[in-house]
């Protein structure tokens, strides 16, 4: 099996795994509505260097996301839809299995490779965030080929290898600012001096390669301000949104120790395995006479381990936590747990027995939670013709599992039986669970409301929102209003149109607005909002 030949399979398998998931689930917000409109907005006015969200320079995001998405829509016949804006978190996820799976087969072998493609894919927080429309998928599969570009050059050197490297650096800032090569280069200086590699870190060309990350980001910054984008722009984009976030300034605050949580969430099932994982090649370390680089320190071992270290521990002493910053955390979790597997039959059976119990555990217990789930949440917009297959699905999943491995133990048929069952659990979650909640993720009663009383490009008011997915989904543009003179001055400038509330403001602000026009109520998500369909005139703006 050579290491070139598993891209066909990632592509297939890949195609197959999240495809069907793109076309029942509709955008849903925040991000994933977001980011269709803001690409949108992009290719209306022909913004290409300096994004747009109502009208306003959107400086939250560099334009790498919005670019691909509008690459992506010439395959959809130009539609912005659910397809075109999950395209990029497609190609994502493709370039992470790959380049985790080559860095796999550099680190042990080649079997190794093909456990790690599966294994990496099937962790809930990759699987998870290969399906929605945002940014972090994109991000992590640029990092992941400029970890393989650069850990590639240490084992045969190239002067082409680390360039390139590079250049996925400056791409990896074009999709999310500095994370995308402040990240990426600190697990590569963390795994080789965790595994005793100092020297790789000596032979980088820094001087010739740190130039080629910021030739990109330089050439879209210059282009930007040619086509004239505000100094406001660039300030909230290069400080306020990185800084900012940095120290804690824009929300998500959380405390040191929030990732301990997520990790086990998010890693299931195989950081369940991650502790044995680490225990059996430990083991296997100690085995040998001697190591290949002298130190008596395992390549596969504590090259991922320092990468995995790093990511966790960078994000931890950041204020600002989100449970996906950390995504690229868990290619290294599966390189580690698939380079162990074949040694897990070195440690005591009860070791590895635990692990498997709890990994059958839960399963189980998911099961039973399908089955419970509508006397505990009457609201969720689940049958019992959906719940109960499903959950017939994980108990026979969870029990041949338990009996399997009592009568084959953690062989790998055992690993891939796992793989098997999470691979259908994605599928039915992905077919049959997740598209269930499309009617309260979007605004579809607004949709009638907009077309009956808003022509076409006349915008959807949004008072004191930014709501991205309604105008997104009524096909028109939005304007957003943050103070009452403002919103006044533009329904007189409309006339006539469509505004919406939050319930709770529109409380609050009924008796200045009720008398313009029709009303009503409509839910989305947990959030409850209030159209207005206004018609106004001089005298009335002039009696307000």
């Amino acid at each position: 099996m050579r290491k070139s030949s598993l891209l066909p399979l990632i592509i297939i398998f890949s195609i197959a795994l999240w495809i069907p998931g793109y076309l029942r689930r509709d955008l849903w917000q925040p991000d994933e509505a977001r980011y269709a409109y803001v690409a949108k907005e992009m290719k209306a006015g022909r913004h290409w260097f300096v994004p747009h969200r109502h009208g306003d320079t959107y400086a939250h995001k560099p334009p790498l996301m919005f670019w691909l998405i509008n690459a992506g829509s010439t395959l959809t016949g130009g539609e912005i839809g659910k397809i075109a804006t999950r395209l990029p978190s497609l190609l994502g996820v493709i370039m992470t299995l790959w380049a985790a799976s080559s860095i796999a087969a550099m680190w042990s072998d080649r079997r190794t490779a093909l456990r790690t493609v599966f294994i990496t894919a099937t962790t809930f927080a990759i699987w998870w965030r290969a399906g929605w429309g945002q940014i972090d998928m994109l991000l992590c599969g640029l990092q992941m080929m400029s970890l393989y570009l650069l850990f590639a050059d240490d084992i045969h050197r190239t002067r082409w290898r680390p360039t390139l490297a590079f250049v996925f650096f400056g791409l990896g800032i074009m999709a999310k600012g500095p994370v995308g090569f402040i990240v990426p280069l600190g697990v590569y200086i963390t795994a080789n001096l965790l595994a005793g590699k100092w020297r790789n870190l000596m032979r980088l060309h820094w001087l010739r390669c740190l130039p080629v990350t910021l030739l990109l980001p330089a050439a879209w910054l210059l282009a930007a301000k040619k086509t004239g984008a505000p100094d406001a722009y660039f300030r909230e984009l290069l400080f306020d949104q990185n800084a900012g976030r940095a120290a804690g300034g824009l929300g998500h605050i959380r405390p040191i120790y929030y990732y301990l949580e997520y990790l086990i969430m998010d890693g299931l099932p195989w950081v369940i395995f991650l502790p044995v994982a680490i225990r059996a090649l430990i083991k296997k370390q100690r085995q040998k006479v001697s190591s290949e680089n002298g130190t008596g320190r395992s390549a596969e071992l504590f090259l991922p381990l320092g990468w995995f270290c790093f990511v966790v521990l960078f994000f931890s002493v950041l204020p600002t936590k989100r449970s996906l910053y950390i995504l690229l955390a868990y290619p290294a979790l599966a390189i580690i747990v698939s380079s162990a597997w074949t040694h897990l039959a070195d440690l005591p059976h009860k070791a590895v027995q635990i692990s498997s119990r709890l990994t059958v555990g839960l399963i189980a217990m998911l099961g039973i939670a399908l089955l419970l789930i509508q006397r505990i949440k009457p609201d969720i917009p689940l049958s019992y013709s959906v719940t109960v297959p499903c959950a017939i699905v994980l108990l026979l999943g969870a029990a041949s599992l338990f009996f399997n491995f009592k009568r084959f133990g953690s062989a790998l048929r055992w690993m891939y039986q796992l793989v098997g069952l999470f691979v259908v659990i994605y599928l039915i979650t992905s077919l049959a669970i997740l598209p269930k909640f499309n009617a309260m993720k979007t605004p579809r009663e607004l949709i009638p409301v907009v077309e009956k009383n808003l022509p076409e490009k006349r915008p959807l008011l949004l008072y004191q929102i930014n709501a991205e997915i309604m105008p997104y989904y009524c096909n028109r543009p939005g304007k957003v209003y943050w103070g009452d003179v403002d919103f006044w001055r533009g329904m007189r400038l409309y006339k006539e149109g469509v505004a919406v509330f939050l319930k709770s403001v529109w409380e609050q602000k009924k008796t200045a607005y009720a008398r313009l026009g029709e009303t009503g109520t409509f839910k989305m998500g947990n959030k409850e909002y209030v159209w207005l369909a206004y018609k106004i005139s001089d005298d009335c703006y002039k009696k307000k």
